[in-house]
């Protein structure tokens, strides 16, 4: 798995947050030809699906701040445990999640519901939507600049959602690259 990156460069010795300036390499041309879709609010999750039964659901794991200081940057998955109580809410949200079209494969998406981080989409039970099936809502005409983002990010309502913001967008562009940015990024600045 690859960890998605910040469309702008942060401050890290500071507040953490975003800066007027573009991550190196990027060229922000390419988010005007990419596809944004909404960043849902979640736990990450991957499904191995087979004759559309769940054969498999891992999360996402984050290095820890010694293997950080490994050099190991990029998060993976691990085998979700039915018997750990963590992991409870993920299975409830594998079991109301439809697989019937869903093909052959091992797809990356979000666990989303009630009883997941805290709910910030107000919805009404737990699910996983697929994003790298396409499952999550477009948005249309996103701006790409900083000044612009940081005030069209905090007035942005879900597509997913009830009755709540966006956590964020992500560009999908034509390379494969994917891209981000959260409303939180700019909250100290508003």
């Amino acid at each position: 798995m690859k960890k998605i990156k910040t469309i702008f460069k942060r401050d890290w010795e500071g507040n953490r947050k975003v800066i007027n300036e573009y991550i190196d390499g990027l060229n922000p041309e390419v988010l005007l030809d990419a596809v944004a879709t909404e960043k849902l609010d979640g736990t990450n999750v991957r499904v191995t699906v087979r004759n559309g039964i769940a054969v498999r659901l891992e999360k996402r794991k984050n290095p820890s701040k010694e293997q950080k200081k490994q050099g190991i940057e990029e998060p993976w998955y691990v085998d979700a445990d039915i018997n750990n109580p963590a992991d409870k809410w993920l299975f409830d949200a594998l079991q109301h999640t439809d697989l019937t079209n869903i093909p052959d494969g091992e797809w990356s998406g979000e666990a989303v519901g009630p009883n997941i981080q805290g709910n910030p989409l107000n919805l009404e039970y737990n699910r996983i939507v697929f994003f790298t099936l396409g499952q999550a809502p477009v948005f249309d005409n996103v701006p790409v600049t900083f000044n612009e983002l940081k005030e069209w990010l905090p007035r942005q309502q879900s597509k997913y959602g009830k009755n709540s913001k966006i956590e964020g967008i992500v560009w999908h562009c034509k390379n494969g690259e994917m891209y981000k940015i959260k409303t939180k990024d700019f909250e100290w600045r508003q």
